[in-house]
C-alpha cells in the first residue's frame, strides 16, 4: 500500500497541514499511522469530512447512527434506545413504506430508498456528509416458497435485499467511518437451521455469517471498524397470530417468543459495547438452537403434507428401506382422495424395490372393525410389504415412555427422514424432520416395537 505524507495530503485535498495533524490526532483518518514523528496516510484513503458544515452544526455533538430497516418492530426499539443514549440516526426505510409515527423525531433523518435499486443506496450514502459512529443493517425480505412450485424471481429478490444491499451499504458507509465505530449486521437462526420453507431468506442469512467474517478481516485492518452479527431467534410482535411462531414456543427452551426490545437491546450492547469482540455473531433465540427437535418443517395443512409425502415416495429409490408406524388416524384410511393417492404410492414405491415395514398399532378389541377397510385388506393381501401389529393398550402398561415418541404416527425413510402424523385438528396433518436425534429415537422405537409385534394377519382371521 503507498502512503502520502501530511504534506502531500494537505495538497490533495486542499486543506491546511494543521488542520490534518488535528484529524490524525483524533483519529479521524482510517489506517493512518505514525512512524516515529512521520504520519503514513494511506493514498486511497478518503477526505475526512468537515464537520464544520452547516449541516453538521446542529448534531456536532452527537454521533452518528445509520440504521437500514428502521421502520421494523426491532429497528423502532432499538431507536428508542439510541434516542435516550443521545445519539443521531439516520433511518434508511423502503419506499412507499408506512413510517410510524414514534419515528417522527427531530432526532431522527428518515431516508427513503429502494433496496432492489442499487443506486437509491448509493445515493442516500453519498448524501451523509457526516462522520458515521455505527451502522446496523436489520432490513429482511422474507416469503414462503412452494417447493414443487418454486418461484425464481422471488428467490433473487431475496438475495437482493439480505445480501446484495446489505453488502453494498456496508462498503460504502465504512468509508466514513473511523477506530471507534462499529457495524452490527442482524441475521437470522435460520441461517445455521436452513428452511423447508424460505430456502431463499434461509441461505442468505448464512451468506450473511461468512459476510461478517469477511467484512470483520478487512474493515477492522483497515479501518479499525469492528463488524459483528446478532442473530435472532423466534421474536413475536409481527407475526404473533401466526401459527407457526406460537408453535415454535414448544421448541424454545424459555417457552415464549423473543420480543424485538430484547434484540435491539443485544444490538445496542454490540454496537457500543464488547470493544475486543469482532467477527462474532451473538446468538439471541431463547435457546432454540440448542434444542434436539429441529431441522423440521413447520407444521403442514393436509394439502401441503400430502404433495409431500407423494414426492418422498416417488423419489425413494430401489434398496431404500421406510419403516412406518400406523396408529390408524382418524384422517387417515378414509377416502379422501389424496389418501387413495397417498395408499397407491406405497405399493408403487415397493414395486420399485423399496422394503417397506408398516408396524399398525391399534386396540385389539378394534380388529375386526379395521378389517372391512379396504386398504387394510390391500395390505393384507400384498407379499411385499411387511405388516404386523402391536396391542396399543400393551404399549401403555409396559412400555408407556415409547408413546412419547410415537405419538400419532411416522414414516421412517432409510435414516436420513421422518415424515410425521400430527392429531388431525383443522390446521395441521404433519411435518418432516431430518433431525439426526429425532430419526434415531424413533428408529430405535421402532426397533423395540418389531420385538413386541405380530403378524397383522393373525389378528385378523
Amino acid at each position: 500500500m503507498e502512503y502520502l505524507t501530511v504534506k502531500e495530503a494537505s495538497k490533495l485535498w486542499a486543506i491546511s497541514e494543521r488542520r490534518i495533524i488535528n484529524l490524525l490526532n483524533s483519529n479521524r483518518i482510517p489506517g493512518a499511522f505514525k512512524t516515529g514523528r512521520r504520519w503514513n496516510i494511506p493514498k486511497d484513503t478518503s477526505k475526512p469530512i468537515d464537520k464544520r458544515t452547516n449541516y453538521a452544526k446542529e448534531i456536532t455533538d452527537k454521533k452518528i447512527i445509520v440504521v437500514a430497516g428502521i421502520n421494523s418492530e426491532i429497528g423502532k426499539e432499538l431507536s428508542k434506545i439510541l434516542l435516550e443514549k443521545g445519539f443521531y440516526i439516520i433511518g434508511l426505510y423502503q419506499k412507499d413504506s408506512e413510517i410510524d409515527k414514534e419515528l417522527l423525531n427531530s432526532d431522527i433523518e428518515l431516508k427513503e430508498v429502494d433496496y432492489f435499486n442499487r443506486q437509491t443506496l448509493l445515493d442516500a450514502v453519498d448524501e451523509i456528509t457526516v462522520d458515521v459512529y455505527g451502522f446496523v443493517f436489520m432490513e429482511i425480505y422474507f416469503e414462503l416458497e412452494d417447493a414443487l412450485d418454486f418461484d425464481y424471481d422471488q428467490f433473487e429478490k431475496s438475495y437482493q435485499v439480505n445480501v446484495f444491499a446489505a453488502n453494498l451499504l456496508v462498503r460504502e458507509i465504512v468509508k466514513k467511518m473511523n477506530f471507534e465505530s462499529s457495524i452490527v449486521i442482524v441475521n437470522s437462526i435460520e441461517a445455521y437451521r436452513g428452511s423447508f420453507g424460505a430456502s431463499a431468506y434461509a441461505s442468505a442469512q448464512a451468506a450473511k455469517v461468512n459476510l461478517v467474517q469477511t467484512f470483520a478481516n478487512v474493515y477492522t485492518e483497515m479501518y479499525g471498524v469492528r463488524v459483528n452479527s446478532v442473530v435472532a431467534g423466534w421474536i413475536g410482535g409481527v407475526m404473533e397470530s401466526d401459527d407457526s411462531f406460537n408453535k415454535a414456543k414448544d421448541s424454545i427452551p424459555m417457552k415464549r417468543l423473543g420480543y424485538p426490545y430484547e434484540i435491539a437491546d443485544d444490538i445496542y450492547l454490540m454496537l457500543t459495547r464488547h470493544k475486543y469482540t469482532n467477527g462474532s455473531s451473538l446468538v439471541s433465540d431463547g435457546g432454540y438452537l440448542s434444542m434436539d427437535e429441529q431441522s423440521k418443517t413447520e407444521d403442514l395443512d393436509s394439502g401441503k403434507f400430502y404433495r409431500i409425502l407423494d414426492k418422498y415416495f416417488s423419489d425413494t429409490k430401489k434398496g431404500s428401506e421406510m419403516w412406518i408406524i400406523s396408529t390408524m388416524m382418524d384422517n387417515e384410511w378414509n377416502e379422501d382422495p389424496a389418501e387413495r393417492k397417498f395408499i397407491q404410492s406405497n405399493f408403487d414405491a415397493v414395486n420399485r424395490g423399496v422394503k417397506m415395514e408398516r408396524i399398525f398399532l391399534f386396540e385389539k378389541e378394534r380388529a375386526n372393525e379395521y378389517k372391512k377397510n379396504n386398504y387394510i385388506q390391500r395390505y393384507l393381501a400384498s407379499n411385499k410389504i411387511k405388516t404386523s401389529f402391536v396391542d396399543i393398550n400393551e404399549i401403555k402398561n409396559k412400555h408407556p415412555e415409547l408413546l412419547k415418541i410415537i405419538r400419532d404416527g411416522w414414516i421412517g425413510i432409510d435414516d436420513y427422514a421422518l415424515l410425521v402424523d400430527l392429531p388431525s385438528d383443522g390446521t395441521s396433518r404433519g411435518y418432516v424432520t431430518m433431525n439426526k436425534l429425532e430419526i434415531k429415537k424413533a428408529k430405535e422405537c421402532f426397533e423395540r416395537l418389531r420385538k413386541n409385534a405380530v403378524s397383522l394377519k393373525s389378528i385378523m382371521k
